[in-house]
């Protein structure tokens, strides 16, 4: 304050001695010029998005920085069922009344090939194992079939996998009841479309899994370092 009076005298070459009265009156002046200046400044933040938070003082709230986390993506399982009979997965349903569903089919232990019927229609087959599922979703399909009590009847055969292709109904049929004595499991999960696999809105939002018995389950982060 001092120095930008003695500069302010220097420039302006005074004929007079500076008085105590007029270094108040300058440093009033200097004072309400750097109240405009830091005005300005901080509307110029706030104008480009960034919000200005109040300074910590003894006493306050703790202050932080951190973003509000994501909100959780919810998806919702209908029907899940597991069996440990070689190739042969029945007596699974879901309500018709849900709308377009996505339907998982994995074969744990070994490369499998599987083929998936809906209300005795055979819709998917194609290769199942522990990780690569067979899937299959009817969000584009207008007339979704659906039973009399409004329940709709899934059902699996799978096979170990050889050279792979597709079959026929019969053949299906045919190579599943010739792998009934192998140890192989089914499994199904059933959920309402777009299912669990629907990309995130963001790669930090968690993902809750709804279980048709009301539970929830909330599952890890889901990765989108892969395109």
């Amino acid at each position: 304050m001092i120095r930008e009076l003695f500069e302010d005298d220097t420039f302006n070459a005074p004929t007079h001695r500076i008085s105590l009265r007029e270094i108040d009156r300058r440093a009033g002046r200097i004072r309400r010029g750097r109240a405009a200046l830091a005005t300005a400044a901080a509307t110029a933040v706030v104008a480009a998005g960034f919000v200005l938070l109040p300074m910590e003082r003894p006493g306050d709230p703790d202050v932080t920085m951190a973003q509000r986390a994501p909100a959780p993506q919810t998806v919702y399982m209908l029907a899940e069922r597991s069996v440990a009979t070689p190739g042969i997965l029945d007596g699974l349903f879901y309500p018709g009344s849900e709308g377009p569903v996505q339907i998982y089919v994995n074969c744990p232990g070994f490369a499998a090939h599987a083929g998936l019927w809906i209300e005795g229609r055979l819709v998917a087959q194609g290769p199942c194992g522990p990780v690569t599922a067979l899937t299959y979703d009817d969000h584009a399909v207008a007339d979704r079939p659906t039973g009399d009590d409004g329940m709709v009847d899934v059902r699996v055969r799978a096979f170990p996998y050889d050279e792979g292709g597709l079959l026929t109904e019969e053949e299906l049929l045919a190579r599943a009841e010739e792998a009934k004595d192998y140890r192989m499991g089914v499994m199904v999960h059933v959920y309402r479309y777009p299912g669990v696999y629907s990309p995130p809105a963001d790669c930090a939002q968690p993902l809750v899994l709804q279980r048709p018995d009301g539970t929830q389950e909330t599952l890890k982060p889901v990765r989108c370092d892969v395109d």
